[in-house]
């Protein structure tokens, strides 16, 4: 049996009760009326009042006092366009055809809802936009003000109140930025320690070294690596290149690869993490809500017995009383 059926079956036999015993009091303080001394016009006034107490007692839990929990989207704009029309272009587009919004939509790339809170700012989201559109990924030719409609609808999606839902694992995904950022240091550092072999703009000079102008070449490695293992390998070194661990940092390395990976005219890259928390956890604070709490099982039970005690006693005493 449910919670709310013991509690159900245990108020109702409570509230016979206190109704039989109430009556049983109070007949016994009066002589039982004739039918033809029924009091209609008190009875009346009873049923009224008990109405109208209710209807008091009900009418707030219909209301939703609480405040706004999600945004409009005609009120997130990015640079004068509003979410409204980015949901119009996500739609032209399909953007549900791959991603899922909430859970919603198909299972080919990540949430939606994730990737603009990872992003956070308009300008990530924007720049993610910016380095996706017109590739294999995203495969659209997207006009400036559609860009921007997008980044609008990305920042509502970010702002949802959707209770952590779905769950997800923690996906990694690479992103790319919006533009080269060229570090200074991570050029010295290249031209000291990487040029000798692998040429001053990435062209090999020594047999064997890969070149980094063919992108073909980082998109194959990262598949396979990953940004952690070109790292390793700068660190420890790789066939008759020697390692730098105890010249660079790992920090550096990464700084030296992504300056690098600018040869190949790919815009330098990070990883992002979305999602990161088991179904059962966000399940279990979902249902962590008032209305399943102790402190509201108690108070439906107490209304339940008060409503049902007096709607009782009520019969009781038109009933004894013709």
């Amino acid at each position: 049996m449910s919670m709310y059926a013991k509690l159900f079956a245990s108020s109702m036999a409570v509230a016979f009760l206190v109704a039989i015993v109430a009556f049983v009091i109070t007949a016994r303080r009066r002589e039982r009326a004739a039918p033809e001394e029924v009091p209609y016009r008190r009875f009346g006034k009873a049923l009224i009042i008990a109405s109208i107490l209710f209807v008091l007692a009900v009418t707030p839990l219909s209301i939703d006092l609480a405040e706004r929990r999600n945004p409009s989207p005609h009120e997130v704009t990015y640079n004068g366009v509003t979410a409204a029309e980015g949901f119009r272009v996500a739609i032209d587009y399909n953007c549900m055809g791959c991603h899922t919004i909430v859970g919603n939509g198909a299972y080919y790339a990540f949430d939606l809802t994730y990737a603009a809170r990872r992003a956070w700012t308009p300008e990530n989201i924007r720049a993610l936009l910016e380095a996706y559109a017109g590739t294999p990924y995203m495969p659209f030719e997207l006009s400036e003000r559609e860009l921007d409609a997008l980044t609008a609808w990305l920042l509502y999606l970010r702002d949802l109140n959707t209770n952590r839902w779905p769950p997800m694992r923690p996906v990694e995904i690479v992103v790319a930025s919006a533009q080269l950022q060229v570090d200074e240091e991570a050029a010295r550092l290249y031209r000291t320690y990487c040029s000798g072999c692998h040429g001053a703009a990435g062209k090999p000079v020594v047999a064997g070294a890969p070149d980094f102008t063919d992108p073909a070449w980082w998109e194959r490695r990262l598949a396979e690596v990953g940004w952690q293992g070109l790292i390793e390998t700068v660190l420890r070194g790789r066939g008759a290149m020697p390692g730098f661990a105890g010249v660079l940092t790992e920090e550096q390395a990464r700084a030296v690869l992504e300056y690098a990976r600018g040869f190949s005219q790919v815009r330098p890259a990070e990883r992002i993490v979305v999602g990161g928390f088991s179904f059962d956890p966000s399940f279990e604070e979902n249902l962590g809500r008032w209305y399943e709490s102790w402190p509201a099982w108690i108070a439906y039970w107490v209304f339940a017995t008060a409503m049902a005690s007096a709607l009782v006693y009520l019969f009781l005493y038109w009933y004894a009383r013709g």
